[in-house]
């Protein structure tokens, strides 16, 4: 029994590594595909990613591993499922959205699946301030503890710290200025769709498909609306699908294991970064036609 258990798990992790190929357009991912490509995204900051890579060569240590920034096997925290990242010590140090026009408050803390992805961007850990370290790390006797190991980072070949100094990438304690997260998915409030709707059944083209040009080719937009949920196109998922307990977070628009490389405009608007992953957003071909907005408002 154990021997199988062994074999299944070795194969389950063969098939979520060698699951790295990247859509360049929205046609190559169809309904039940695989959302994934996290080996090849920015998320792999282990010493064979592709931008923001821990430098194994050297004293200040590092590791290969890919998984390892965000969860751990053993010992990990209940932020998340198998939680290896710090949060922060006082989540009541962010600063909320508030309350909107509608008259629907944000919660002052964020939920679990929020604080998750703010474990890095909020700037308050570094990237590489983990619980359990790769290999023999702690033995589980203090697993609250969140060690900071400062290792070297490399990016494009030059040392950076091994915090995220970008303001884009670094949103702060201060998310008054941010989509409201942890904050109740009310229906009819600010055109809120009901839950219920079938996310593939909403088409977002306008009334009006003329290119500025006057022409009717949108090669880079995305008319039909697939969203990555539970970790495939699901074309059955529904807008509650996409929220946490009822309320909307950050994973409600991002999923972080799947590379999107299908949003073309995504490209130049960052400047042809190589990486940028389609920021990650759910919608198979980014927020072209403004789809990942208008999947839950009725604008």
């Amino acid at each position: 029994m154990k021997k199988f258990l062994a074999l299944a798990l070795g194969l389950g992790l063969v098939f979520a590594v060698a699951n790295t190929s990247e859509a360049t357009n929205p046609s190559d991912l169809g309904d039940n595909a695989i959302a994934g490509g996290i080996v090849g995204s920015r998320h792999n900051l282990g010493a064979w990613g592709v931008h923001f890579v821990a430098d194994n060569s050297d004293s200040n240590g590092g590791t290969s591993e890919v998984c390892i920034w965000c969860h751990t096997p053993h010992h990990g925290s209940t932020t998340a499922p198998l939680w290896n990242k710090g949060t922060q010590t006082n989540t009541g140090d962010y600063i909320g959205y508030g309350t909107t026009i509608a008259g629907t408050s944000a919660d002052t803390t964020p939920g679990a699946a929020s604080l998750a992805c703010l474990s890095c961007h909020d700037g308050v850990n570094t990237i590489d301030t983990l619980v359990n370290a790769p290999g023999k790390g702690n033995d589980g006797s203090n697993n609250s503890t969140r060690t900071d190991f400062n290792w070297t980072f490399t990016e494009d070949g030059n040392t950076v710290n091994d915090s995220l100094g970008s303001t884009r990438l670094n949103l702060g304690t201060d998310l008054s200025n941010d989509h409201p997260i942890s904050i109740t998915y009310v229906a009819n409030n600010a055109s809120l769709r009901a839950t219920s709707v079938v996310i593939s059944t909403l088409d977002m083209s306008t009334t009006s498909m003329t290119a500025g040009d006057g022409s009717d080719d949108h090669s880079s937009t995305t008319i039909t609306n697939r969203w990555s949920v539970k970790g495939y196109i699901n074309p059955g998922a529904t807008i509650s699908d996409l929220l946490r307990s009822g309320k909307v977070e950050c994973s409600s628009c991002h999923d972080p294991h799947f590379s999107n490389k299908t949003w073309d405009e995504t490209e130049s608007a960052w400047g042809g970064e190589s990486d940028s992953d389609g920021l990650f957003l759910r919608r198979v071909g980014g927020n072209s036609l403004s789809g990942v907005c208008r999947t839950c408002h009725d604008k």
